[in-house]
């Protein structure tokens, strides 16, 4: 591919995502498009960005790439576990699982802590979710945790960076998704490390701005999450493999 872009962390904010896809080209057949995983919870509509982000990657399946972070491995958790109700109660006002579910079933669910206990909800809303989005969650599952190309190394937080060129044998899968913090020095995979997780303001802790965090690039790390939900900032990053630059879109 001649031009590569990457899309950090959407939580649920479709228009803002929409509005990204008007800077991305695949129509470019030499174009392609990497998401970087975190596509549910905080923002209103983790169903309508999972959508859009599945049905973009059937309509484009040799250009578009959807990788796993660790919002979707929490979700897939909390479908897959027993009764651990863990994941629904950090759901802050049910946001997410009103993206999933009508309302009149969320309602008829909660009526049944009068009679029964949290595990009986978080039973019922698990059971609601998989028999509605089967289909979904089954994609969630399949995932990838990164992606390679030439020049650069694409995941959702990181990599055992210390394990150098046998990174990918070496890294636990909750590195990929969940590592923190930030490596900000030289990298010793061999190629450009681009990341979302890490919200890049207190990166830019004087300037106090939310744009991508670059100032690594030659050494190796570009990190692009906005925070979205709260900045309504959807970094893009796009990379030229001919001209070998990057820009900011």
């Amino acid at each position: 591919m001649t031009i590569t872009y990457a899309i950090p962390d959407l939580h649920g904010c479709l228009p803002e995502l929409r509005e990204a896809l008007t800077k991305v080209d695949l129509s470019d057949s030499t174009a392609s498009l990497i998401f970087l995983g975190d596509y549910v919870d905080r923002g209103p509509d983790s169903l309508g960005v999972l959508t859009a982000v599945k049905d973009l990657c059937g309509a484009h399946p040799t250009q578009v790439v959807a990788l796993a972070g660790n919002h979707e491995r929490w979700l897939l958790d909390w479908i897959d576990g027993d009764d651990d109700s863990t994941w629904l109660l950090a759901d802050t006002g049910l946001v997410t699982i009103k993206s999933f579910l009508p309302t009149e079933v969320i309602e008829q669910a909660v009526a049944e802590l009068a009679g029964g206990s949290i595990d009986t909800v978080n039973a019922t809303l698990k059971r609601e979710v998989v028999a509605r989005h089967g289909e979904l969650i089954e994609w969630l599952r399949e995932r990838p945790l990164h992606y390679e190309t030439e020049t650069h190394l694409y995941v959702h937080a990181g990599v055992d960076e210390e394990a150098g060129p046998m990174w990918k044998a070496m890294t636990p899968d909750e590195t990929f998704t969940e590592k923190f913090p930030p490596s900000l020095g030289p990298t010793s995979v061999g190629k450009i490390v681009v990341a979302g997780h890490v919200g890049v303001g207190p990166l830019h802790a004087k300037e106090g701005r939310m744009r991508c965090w670059e100032p690594y690039i030659d050494a190796g790390h570009v990190y692009l999450d906005g925070r979205v939900e709260d900045t309504g900032v959807l970094n893009v990053m796009r990379y030229d493999s001919v001209s070998r630059t990057t820009s900011f879109l």
